[in-house]
């Protein structure tokens, strides 16, 4: 399985596009909040609200199964003090809900750790990173219960 993980653009649709054009051969398009835009404009991509956004058009959480994995899909602003990622209680929050994995955003940071046994993924943003980095976004593959992540930066749009 082959996903093409993204958060954070903050309204801009047009690197949606760009993302479904260089990737078309992905399984899944997801984005993991802070989206603000329409349903329309954010075609082929499964989206859960940020606290940008609202959780009267998007779920505030969704589910994927690949094999035996449960990944949880969530902004997970509500499990921060401000921006900062607490990791701990992303892990904590997903042993108790029965999850393998967590894709999330909200820090605009690249992120790829396991932290409890649980298997961390934010592909940061693709709008502004918050440590002066270059605009991320990953390529996450599922074989055998195997979560692979390659970082991937608004350059490789090109």
């Amino acid at each position: 399985m082959k996903i093409i993980l993204v958060s954070d653009t903050h309204s801009n649709s047009s690197v949606l596009k760009k993302i479904r054009e260089k990737f078309p051969d992905a399984d899944h398009y997801i984005h993991c909040g802070d989206i603000l835009v329409s349903p329309d404009r954010a075609e082929g991509f499964r989206v859960v609200a940020g606290n940008l956004d609202s959780g009267d058009i998007y779920p505030r959480e969704s589910v994927l199964a690949a094999g035996s994995l449960r990944i949880l899909i969530k902004h997970c602003h509500d499990l921060f003090v401000g921006a900062a990622p607490d990791y701990n209680a992303v892990a904590r929050y997903a042993v108790k809900n029965g999850f393998n994995a967590v894709f999330f955003g909200h820090s605009h940071l690249y992120y790829d750790g396991t932290v409890n046994g649980i298997r961390l993924l934010n592909p940061g943003s693709l709008w502004k990173s918050r440590d002066n980095s270059p605009r991320t976004f990953m390529i996450v593959t599922i074989e055998n219960d195997v979560i692979t992540a390659e970082r991937k930066t608004a350059a490789d749009l090109l």
